[in-house]
């Protein structure tokens, strides 16, 4: 279970499916990003946009590995086989990443000083439109500097033994990994909810939102929910057969709960004609 835990925190399993190779960016080749957004991308006035990127903070998921102050933790404190996953105090580095730094790290999974970056998870972040990310480093640029930076991260023993498997990869590795397969295409009616999958889901679901073998499920299996079971997963956490379904009920009270109506809606939408497509 604690393994788990960690797969959905670094999200470092390789993707599987058989990708359109035609697809597949190199690995210094600009991101293209989605001219999709989330609902408030488009606010014109200050404080419009300091809120939808303070949403953003939330339904990417930031606050979900930085910690709520975004001062940063250990995400895997409870697994010391695994070794130690600090997120990085963000209030701190703040002021020593430019905008087109923080775009870099975010998407594209290299940070300021060019090291090896693990953690991030970029290869869903790659996605995001320009409006998105904009508004949310908007945000990040209202903190204040506080407490203290943690230290680099320490991979343990598991995490070393799962890395020579080639089970993960670095940021930047899987930023190229997902460009590679990416969720299914269903058409301009999907888009948004296809949008929203490929920046919020693929990171515990997979690039192709195929799962993980003994961590997350295909989500096919939205197809075995009604349209009001996944508006309750989504906004309360609780699950049809059971109410607690792991990760999955942290992950939908404190981020998709942060969804507007229409966003929850198009989520909805995308992965039940998903589960229905031709085979």
């Amino acid at each position: 279970m604690r393994r788990s835990i960690f797969a959905l925190l670094i999200c470092g399993v390789a993707a599987c499916g058989n990708p359109e190779r035609a697809d597949e960016a190199q690995p210094d080749a600009p991101v293209v990003p989605a001219a999709l957004t989330y609902d408030g991308a488009n606010a014109t006035d200050a404080a419009g946009k300091l809120a939808h990127g303070e949403r953003m903070s939330w339904a990417l998921g930031c606050k979900g590995c930085h910690g709520e102050n975004l001062q940063g933790m250990n995400v895997t404190e409870p697994d010391p086989e695994v070794g130690d996953m600090n997120a990085p105090n963000l209030t701190l580095l703040m002021a020593s990443y430019s905008d087109a730094d923080m775009e870099k790290v975010i998407r594209r999974g290299v940070p300021k000083d060019g090291r090896e970056f693990w953690f991030m998870p970029s290869e869903s972040f790659q996605y995001t439109s320009d409006a998105d990310l904009a508004a949310l480093i908007v945000y990040l640029r209202t903190l204040k500097p506080a407490g203290s930076q943690l230290p680099p991260i320490n991979k343990g023993p598991l995490f070393e033994k799962d890395i020579s498997q080639g089970k993960y990869t670095h940021a930047r590795g899987m930023v190229e990994r997902f460009r590679a397969s990416r969720p299914a295409d269903l058409g301009e009616r999907h888009a948004l909810g296809r949008y929203i999958a490929m920046t919020a889901c693929t990171e515990c679901h997979n690039s192709e939102l195929q799962g993980y073998e003994d961590f997350t499920p295909d989500l096919d299996i939205a197809g075995t929910y009604s349209e009001a079971e996944l508006e309750a997963l989504l906004t309360t956490g609780k699950g049809k057969a059971k109410p607690y379904l792991g990760l999955m009920s942290k992950t939908g009270k404190e981020r998709f709960s942060k969804f507007t109506p229409r966003e929850r809606a198009a989520i909805i939408g995308y992965v039940k004609a998903r589960a229905d497509r031709p085979r």
